[in-house]
């Protein structure tokens, strides 16, 4: 497995079958499910299975991983990130997601600069967008500090989760 240096104590990599028990293990918490838009809850073995190879398809087709394991100084996963999509053009959306127990540490605002270092010198995109629920102020806050800028304040009713709509805020990065 190639791994990719973010600090210390984090690495990334791609996503591997292995990592299906601690997707389940961490995304079974209500606390990271209220942050993200599409990942189902309760998550199961199935969910985390079709997603790991849903980021192998993308890469085949692509040529590239565009979808990292965030990983601890023990090769263990303990989140997500990538372009959900992969990379079509010269633009591209980024989505994250951090096991509770690793959150405020700074994990987060370290592995997305590097991510978008790659994104801008390997994938030589442009424009890297990121839309976060507008009470997020944590997700707000780590794009704020990579240099994303607020380009949408408040999205109304930009998405639906468990049959509730919720405003967004839009944030970009241009190269």
């Amino acid at each position: 497995m190639i791994s990719i240096k973010v600090s210390e104590n984090i690495s990334i990599s791609q996503t591997l079958k292995s990592d299906c028990d601690a997707m389940v293990e961490y995304l079974t918490d209500k606390d990271v499910f209220k942050t993200t838009l599409n990942i189902p809850y309760p998550y199961t073995l199935k969910d985390a299975q079709s997603i790991i190879n849903y980021f192998e398809k993308l890469k085949v087709k692509s040529g590239n991983i565009t979808n990292w394991a965030i990983r601890n100084k023990d090769s263990k996963l303990i989140g997500v990130i990538g372009f959900h999509d992969g990379i079509k053009s010269h633009k591209s959306e980024i989505g994250y997601w951090l096991a509770k127990p690793y959150w405020v540490k700074g994990i987060m605002t370290e592995v997305l600069q590097k991510v978008c270092d790659i994104a801008f010198q390997k994938f030589k995109l442009l424009r890297i967008t990121a839309t976060v629920f507008e009470n997020n102020l944590a997700s707000a806050k780590v794009l704020e500090k990579c240099n994303f800028v607020l380009e949408g304040a408040c999205l109304k009713n930009y998405y639906v989760k468990e049959d509730k709509v919720i405003n967004a805020k839009l944030y970009a990065l241009t190269k």
